[in-house]
């Protein structure tokens, strides 16, 4: 099961999720066209090969549009999976970082 958390606040889009993410739920993630975005997987139990490939497309046609994604992921359990994907551990220096962007 998957929760989600959507919030656009100043120009950034916050994605916080829980649960277990993969390719029968990852359909609810639609986070496309926004150009800064950061996910918060902090939450997260368990997350599928089509999912890691799903989050890297995202990221990949981001980056194309000039724009900037970042993980907050306090626990590490990305680096193996989402190499390419830049990390912090919390969402209010995603929002800092990105703020002096905007």
């Amino acid at each position: 099961m998957l929760k989600t958390n959507f919030e656009f606040s100043r120009g950034i889009l916050f994605v916080r999720l829980k649960g277990d993410l993969n390719k029968y739920n990852i359909k609810e993630l639609k986070i496309k066209d926004f150009k800064f975005i950061v996910l918060n997987i902090d939450n997260m139990y368990s997350i599928d090969s089509y999912s890691i490939k799903f989050l890297n497309n995202v990221y990949k046609k981001n980056r194309e549009k000039n724009g900037k994604m970042i993980i907050c992921d306090k626990f590490n359990i990305s680096n193996k999976l989402l190499k390419n994907i830049p990390k912090i551990d919390r969402e209010y220096d995603a929002y800092k970082l990105f703020e002096r962007m905007i």
